[in-house]
């Protein structure tokens, strides 16, 4: 359900009653504004700050009945902003702008209404391009609140079928949370803890005695969380805590993210984050945000009660000292985290721990090849096969830099370069140019970076040719490779031909065409009918690219011919007529 017809006032005491001492976003969004996109009462499948690789998720994802072809509507007048359709991200998206000051976003649509739907098929034609990122004039296409906009999809980088939907600061783009707009999904269920985690910060600081990350696992009963009196841990030195949680709605499985997250010690707030809103820009702050290590080797989402030294996220609300507690004396702490959802259900958790002032030092391996990195400046790295530049603020902390090298790679043209390890987070990119070894001039406009993952499986990472150099833009640290890509995609139709010079498709909506590509990926494809362009679409979850029958192909006899060209420009082309 929805309350958008409720004043302000009414809104708040309901909300103050549910939650107890719940004041989540008092801060003056208009709650009466905006309608439900959809129907339905609403189920959400993620919801807002959720932790997505990379990011944080910056809206709700609607559940549509896990099908396509629900009924999406405008939630307030406005007018169509921006229509932007992509294989990837949010698909097929609209964007209203309302004169309140603020944008709705409706993603991974399946197709838009008549009006809406015209526009955008003229658009593609202009540009001859699926892929379309267009602002629209205030009053080009005015949406009155209710109207019929779209019908949901699956399109776009969507899992499953759902609706996408977002509310923005229109002249910041800021995403901010659609619960504070008087958004309401039934939801009575506490949060849920799986697991706490205890960093030794400082080099001499200490967990049970080792300088080693202690992680503890709750015991849940009756409600309620507790630790098992094995597990009192003693502490000394500078400590960081995180914890590993989700939550919930009224009868969803859906682990999804909760609002707040407080730690407490001795009763005095130590950490506190809510969310409320963030911006785009920094949402890749996250890997600082969760124990981006953990995360690499166990696949688990640790949120860290302590703030990285380069962290610009902007969730943080009144963190002491970094969210870091110096344990120094000899007594025993209690240890409490309060987690809420927006609803105000409320799940805590103490946790005893008793400190020592003796902590041991803690005897560090130091490598010959280690260089320390300020995550505050530009750093480089140069060889006379390899030059790497990272610059400011792209490393979360201060790192001990590593780097070494290996032999050739059957299929290479370098050695195998070793940078750091991909446990270590970045927030931008940095400039990784490797000297080419016996590369041939016909080959030169093919090569390319890989990095070399496990079992020694290669993934493209882009790169040019210049004076002998590859140069590639990398977010990722890891062993890197020079390659080359001079094989063209394999494409093939995605029905049954008997014979090429006639293929009866009188009765076929679409002409379906399979995709895929060896190293590079595709990177563009060019669909005619008898010499013109024709919009055909591309599902990368498929690997299918596909043209709709429309009225504008008569019948009669005619050519369609499909070119499909990866990043390192090699071609696959295949045709066919056919009778309509």
């Amino acid at each position: 359900m929805y309350l958008y017809t409720m004043p302000k006032r009414l809104l708040l005491v309901i909300f103050m009653q549910l939650s107890g001492n719940c004041i989540f976003a008092q801060t003056g969004y208009p709650t009466d504004c905006f309608r439900s996109p959809i129907d339905t009462s609403l189920c959400l499948a993620g919801n807002f700050g959720e932790i997505r690789p990379n990011h944080l998720h910056a809206g709700f994802d609607i559940k549509t009945n896990n099908r396509e072809g629900m009924p999406i509507y405008a939630t307030a007048d406005g007018y169509i902003a921006r229509i932007k359709i992509s294989p990837y991200g949010y698909g097929k998206a609209l964007y209203i702008n309302h004169p309140n000051g603020y944008t709705t976003v409706y993603g991974h649509l399946l197709r838009f209404n008549t009006e809406i739907g015209t526009f955008t098929k003229n658009v593609h034609f202009h540009k001859e391009s699926f892929e379309i990122d267009t602002l629209l004039p205030a009053g080009l296409i005015p949406v009155k609140k209710g109207d019929l906009i779209a019908l949901s999809g699956n399109t776009g980088g969507s899992m499953g079928p759902h609706l996408h939907f977002e509310i923005r600061e229109t002249k910041s783009e800021t995403p901010i949370n659609p619960y504070c707009f008087g958004y309401a999904v039934k939801d009575n269920v506490k949060p849920v803890i799986t697991g706490l985690a205890i960093y030794p910060i400082g080099e001499n600081s200490t967990v049970n005695g080792k300088h080693l990350i202690k992680k503890i696992k709750p015991i849940y009963n009756k409600g309620k969380h507790s630790f098992n009196i094995s597990d009192t841990i003693t502490v000394g030195g500078t400590i960081g805590f995180g914890i590993e949680c989700y939550d919930t709605e009224t009868g969803s499985s859906n682990h999804n993210g909760v609002f707040s997250i407080e730690l407490q010690s001795g009763g005095k707030r130590i950490y506190y984050h809510e969310l409320e809103k963030f911006t785009f820009e920094n949402a890749r702050y996250v890997n600082t945000h969760i124990d981006f290590v953990d995360k690499q080797k166990h696949n688990t989402t640790i949120q860290k009660s302590f703030v990285s030294k380069n962290n610009q996220l902007g969730i943080y609300r009144n963190v002491l000292n970094d969210g870091i507690i110096n344990f120094n004396d000899d007594s025993v702490h209690w240890i409490k985290y309060i987690l809420k959802d927006y609803a105000g259900n409320t799940t805590e958790w103490m946790l005893k721990v008793r400190s020592t002032s003796k902590s041991k030092a803690n005897e560090t391996i130091v490598s010959s090849n280690w260089v320390v990195f300020d995550c505050f400046k530009e750093n480089q790295h140069k060889k006379e096969d390899i030059e790497i530049t990272i610059p400011a603020y792209a490393l979360y902390d201060d790192i001990k830099f590593n780097y070494y090298r290996s032999p050739k790679l059957s299929g290479t043209y370098s050695l195998v370069h070793h940078i750091q390890d991909n446990e270590t987070a970045l927030q931008k990119a940095y400039t990784l140019s490797l000297k080419a070894d016996n590369l041939p001039v016909s080959l030169q406009s093919k090569a390319a970076i890989v990095s070399i993952k496990d079992k020694g499986k290669r993934r493209y990472e882009g790169g040019t040719y210049k004076d002998g150099w590859i140069s590639a833009q990398l977010k990722t640290f890891g062993s890197f490779a020079i390659t080359v890509d001079t094989t063209a995609p394999k494409i093939k139709p995605d029905f049954k031909v008997v014979d090429k010079n006639n293929v009866d498709l009188k009765r076929a909506k679409i002409i379906g065409i399979k995709a895929t590509d060896n190293l590079s990926g595709i990177k563009k494809y060019r669909a005619t009918i008898d010499g013109k362009w024709v919009l055909c679409e591309y599902e990368v979850k498929q690997d299918l690219l596909f043209y709709t029958f429309d009225t504008d192909i008569k019948p009669g006899k005619h050519t369609f011919n499909i070119d499909v060209i990866d990043d390192k420009n090699n071609v696959a082309s295949w045709s066919c007529s056919f009778v309509r």
